[in-house]
């Protein structure tokens, strides 16, 4: 078997609007949805998240990708990983080569007719599932969602807040005295403090019993990272926005930078990629808790790897669930006890809808 082509489109749903402040426009954002085709008719398909410019994936994925698959063996997936992940050097490329390699799991699924985290080595057939909130308006908003997303059957909540200190505090306050003492809650302050109210925050959390406490600073930060975790007791996540590839991650763990880590499948390398973090995880005896916010093939990789282990937690739920479920016929769902299950289709195990993806194609490459 050998691959024949790459072929990365580009589609825009109307609801894939973004808005970072009331007073800057929103912004459409994209998705490339990637297959990769084979010369005995089987094609492994991913899709993005969090994208870059409109076009910058996709054309990442046909100018360095495409020249290093064409006529290679699908199944050579490490010796492709380490080749595509040599230009790490040129910023987005790893997200393209996290699409081709979470495309090429897909594909060898397919061909085996069995579920990914069969191949990975299968360690369970269920997780269970946390809900991650949106930012919103207002506190009442948290406390409110917080509590569905219990009745629902979550196992916990993480909250993203407003980035900002005291507001957070105050965020993490009310939602805890609403859920009580015994459920399960987090904080994810995407990188937004510096290291004095990191440090504020965190013993805050620790007062209010908060299960982790993720990317308080910058991912770079790595001497802020190192005094945070010597000096809180909640365990501290971080990971989560590198983004040249694996590497950095073994840094953290010798220098004491972080308690946990925290990785992105579709950012730094895919599913190959997250196995080799994981390990490295597991070899220094720490979790490895996978990001698994996006669309539904973006969250279906993380959930393959993550029961196909034993040193993560939770599966993260987007809640709402909005457009990351576009152009699926089928998507993830949670049980009433708040469990994934693991798919049963080959590869990974959810289809996209092809109508609803060619309506909404704005560029193939």
């Amino acid at each position: 078997m050998k691959i024949t082509n790459l072929r990365a489109r580009v589609v825009a749903p109307k609801d894939f609007v973004f808005q970072w402040r009331e007073d800057i426009p929103p912004i459409q954002l994209t998705m490339t949805v990637l297959e990769v085709e084979t010369d005995e008719g089987v094609t492994g398909v991913s899709t993005s998240w969090l994208p870059a410019s409109p076009t910058e994936i996709a054309e990442n994925a046909a100018h360095f990708m495409r020249p290093l698959l064409i006529g290679a063996d699908p199944f050579e997936r490490e010796r492709l990983w380490h080749e595509m992940m040599a230009f790490a050097r040129y910023l987005i490329v790893p997200k393209a080569a996290s699409l081709v390699d979470i495309a090429l799991w897909d594909l060898a699924g397919k061909v085996l007719d069995t579920p990914i985290y069969r191949l990975l080595g299968a360690y369970r057939t269920t997780i269970p599932a946390y809900a991650t909130t949106v930012t919103m308006e207002h506190v009442e908003d948290y406390v409110t969602l917080a509590l569905d997303c219990k009745e629902a059957g979550f196992h916990a909540v993480k909250l993203h807040a407003y980035a900002d200190p005291k507001k957070d505090i105050e965020v993490c306050r009310a939602v805890r005295e609403a859920v009580g003492p015994d459920y399960t809650l987090m904080l994810d302050a995407t990188s937004a403090y510096d290291y004095q109210d990191a440090l504020a925050v965190g013993r805050v959390l620790e007062q209010l019993d908060f299960h982790w406490y993720e990317d308080p600073v910058r991912d770079d930060d790595v001497a802020g990272c190192i005094e945070l975790c010597r000096a809180l007791d909640i365990p501290v996540l971080m990971g989560e926005s590198t983004h040249r590839g694996i590497w950095p991650f073994a840094h953290y763990l010798s220098v004491g930078a972080a308690d946990s880590l925290r990785a992105v499948g579709d950012v730094m390398g895919g599913i190959t990629g997250l196995r080799k973090v994981g390990a490295l995880a597991e070899a220094h005896n720490r979790r490895m808790e996978p990001h698994s916010y996006g669309s539904t093939l973006v969250q279906a990789a993380h959930l393959h790897y993550m029961l196909s282990v034993r040193n993560c937690e939770f599966f993260e739920l987007p809640m709402p669930r909005g457009p990351l479920d576009f152009g699926m016929k089928d998507v993830l769902r949670m049980d009433e006890e708040g469990y994934i299950h693991a798919p049963t289709g080959p590869g990974l195990g959810y289809e996209l809808d092809w109508n609803i993806i060619d309506n909404e194609t704005i560029a193939e490459l």
